[in-house]
């Protein structure tokens, strides 16, 4: 028969940690505080299961903090464990029995979702995990939330303000859903009372003229728009692609052979579609070629990232540069675009501009749907399974003849003639 283990008192364990003397003190049958030195020690749970022993630390000695455990506390997670063990299952593959924090919540979350919430969690990180991450569930009220939401919008970041509300109440509907929480704190929060109201559409296109405007300032100054920053807009307004279906395109997907591309579905995208490039846009993926070397990427970044594909930001970071003061040693420009007559507009507003434009040669609607990718109807899906190909192609021929002697990019591809020459020959 097994030695029993001591089972130490408060006021014994007091004593015990205040001498500093080394060992392990049981406090009930499955938990035990290791001290390792003079008020220092670890709490750790033992116990048996299915005939199979397991130890786990869960957190340190002491009082107010989260991380902390004091002896009630102890007392109180050995219950828990004797009443889970009673249950026939094993404490420790219940993650959810050591969630105590936001921190700890916000990784069990993120584990449990098939969405990487990458923007999301640079949002947590730098502006609720400052104010929110330490704080006990059970501590946490509805204006912990709203005054966190308030301060995001009151730097003027209202879309993050906006994406910041939407995420946390998809984390404290998990904790909900879990019994994590008594209430959900974060049900009552809404985009019109706490996070500014809803963005207005935007109604910006561009005009042929402004078109013209955009790219004649561009090649004024060719350091702050480089070479391949201007095809990629070109290609958005021929194409009418979403920002991440052209950026993160890759060479493999491209046939120079036969002239296509297979573009790849997004979260947004109905599917996986194929493009007829036209003769005329080829000289733009054959300097793409030469510019990206031995990138995989259409549009590798300069500097070493994480991706490896230009960023979705960096195209918009460009224009913004063009709209207002901008000085270097070398160049001094001030609103250039504006100044040629440009409305200010964004990379999002060329896949507006391709459909009006479309439209106003004619296009089918059905065949721009196509073009953008669009999801097609619920009861439209069930029967038309065509992607448009021949009729886009059409679209991409009508498009291309419109917008490239607007940009004007053949004068730019003559530096880079010869190696052209060498990549077709190869």
């Amino acid at each position: 028969m097994g030695i029993k283990n001591k089972i130490y008192s408060e006021v014994q364990l007091l004593k015990r940690l205040e001498k500093g003397k080394v060992g392990v003190c049981y406090v009930a049958r499955n938990i035990y505080l290791q001290i390792n030195g003079k008020d220092e020690g670890v709490w750790k749970a033992r116990f048996q299961f299915n005939k199979k022993r397991f130890e786990k630390k869960l957190a340190a000695y002491g009082e107010n903090n989260p991380y902390f455990m004091d002896y009630e506390s102890a007392i109180h997670k050995s219950i828990e464990f004797q009443r889970v063990l009673a249950a026939g299952q094993n404490p420790l593959e219940r993650n959810h029995a050591f969630i105590y924090t936001i921190d700890q919540l916000f990784l069990a979350y993120l584990e449990s979702q098939s969405c990487e919430y990458k923007k999301e969690q640079d949002i947590y990180y730098r502006d609720i995990k400052p104010t929110l991450g330490d704080k006990l569930l059970t501590n946490l009220t509805r204006s912990d939330l709203e005054k966190t939401i308030k301060s995001i919008l009151s730097t003027g970041r209202k879309s993050i303000a906006r994406r910041a509300l939407y995420f946390v109440r998809g984390l404290f509907g998990y904790a909900n859903t879990h019994k994590l929480i008594i209430e959900n704190v974060a049900s009552h929060l809404t985009i019109e009372k706490h996070a500014g109201g809803h963005q207005s559409e935007r109604q910006i296109y561009l005009t042929d003229s402004e078109i013209k405007n955009v790219f004649t300032v561009f090649q004024n100054y060719p350091k702050q728009a480089p070479t391949t920053n201007q095809i990629a807009i070109v290609l958005y307004l021929i194409f009418g692609f979403r920002k991440s279906e052209l950026l993160r395109s890759e060479w493999g997907d491209f046939n120079f052979d036969r002239q296509e591309w297979i573009v790849k579905s997004t979260k947004m995208g109905e599917e996986q579609i194929t493009l007829n490039i036209p003769d005329a846009v080829m000289p733009l993926f054959y300097t793409l070629k030469v510019l990206s070397e031995r990138s995989k990427f259409l549009f590798p970044t300069v500097r070493s990232s994480k991706s490896g594909h230009l960023s979705e930001s960096t195209l918009n970071a460009m224009l913004l540069k063009f709209f207002s003061e901008h000085k270097t040693r070398t160049v001094y420009f001030n609103n250039p675009m504006s100044n040629a007559g440009v409305r200010k507009f964004r990379i999002h507003d060329l896949r507006r501009t391709f459909t009006s434009c479309a439209n106003d040669n004619q296009i089918a609607q059905e065949v721009t749907e196509r073009c953008l990718n669009h999801k097609k109807r619920k009861r439209l899906r069930v029967y038309d399974l065509s992607n448009r190909q021949s009729q886009r192609k059409a679209v991409y021929e009508v498009m291309a003849n419109i917008i490239l002697p607007l940009a004007n990019l053949a004068p730019q591809f003559t530096k880079y003639k010869k190696r052209v020459e060498l990549l077709k020959s190869a």
